[in-house]
């Protein structure tokens, strides 16, 4: 592990030489497994339409397709993801309406491929990030996913680093607390797993100073798996 974190440093120290501000999808996959958070299984190709088939047959359907841009950062607002594929013909489909949606979004954008992603689903849906506030330094962020955060502003706000007792309160901290307890009959979350996620991303933010902004969203927690559907990690200008 240790080994992995310094491939993680170099790769960090790597994107201040090239001034690139944004890691790639695979990179980020790769920084989260070194601190203990799983990611949706993914393939990034070229923008070849027979590479994206074949990945997407290889991860076995249904995926999702993401656009590979840094030119377009919110993705899904320029209608550059599309999720729940269930076969060649809808890969197909949205592999040339991401294309469209891309160009009107920014003619020039340079389009460096796709990734294909695994769709997960199951589970609750929350949010885990990082920011870096001009007084206090990093700080970490949690709450649910969905209208909980977009319309409720449910989310606990800790200075990283955090302890385990930290990550606990953070937790019991928001609203939605007695969503993830399994209320209403859901499928409760594993709290050990949403743990160990909050610690891992407190360990990442506060090992690697080149990060300014990480966001995973949505993170999926059932009973048994917690696993990053979406990630963005930005790096210090």
């Amino acid at each position: 592990m240790a080994t992995d974190r310094e491939g993680v440093k170099a790769l960090f120290a790597n994107l201040e030489k090239a001034k690139r501000e944004v890691l790639y999808p695979e990179e980020a996959e790769k920084v989260l497994r070194t601190y203990g958070i799983n990611a949706a299984k993914s393939f990034s190709c070229r923008n070849d339409f027979e590479e994206v088939l074949r990945s997407s047959e290889e991860i076995g359907f249904p995926v999702a397709l993401k656009l590979i841009s840094q030119d377009i950062l919110h993705k899904s607002d320029a209608g550059c993801v599309a999720l729940n594929l269930g076969n060649r013909e809808e890969v197909r489909a949205a592999y040339h309406g991401i294309l469209e949606n891309a160009e009107r979004a920014k003619r020039d954008a340079l389009i460096e491929g796709f990734l294909v992603q695994e769709m997960v689903q199951k589970g609750h849906e929350v949010i885990v990030g990082l920011a870096t506030d001009p007084t206090f330094g990093k700080i970490i962020l949690f709450g649910l996913g969905g209208i909980f955060v977009e319309i409720l502003k449910d989310v606990a706000i800790r200075m990283i680093p955090i302890t385990k007792v930290d990550a606990q309160d953070m937790i019991e901290e928001i609203k939605g607390y007695g969503v993830l307890q399994g209320a209403r009959g859901k499928e409760p979350a594993n709290l050990q797993l949403l743990r160990e996620i909050l610690l891992g991303v407190s360990r990442l933010g506060n090992e690697v100073e080149q990060i300014r902004e990480m966001d995973l969203n949505p993170v999926f927690i059932s009973s048994s798996k917690a696993i990053v559907a979406d990630s963005r990690i930005l790096v210090q200008k």
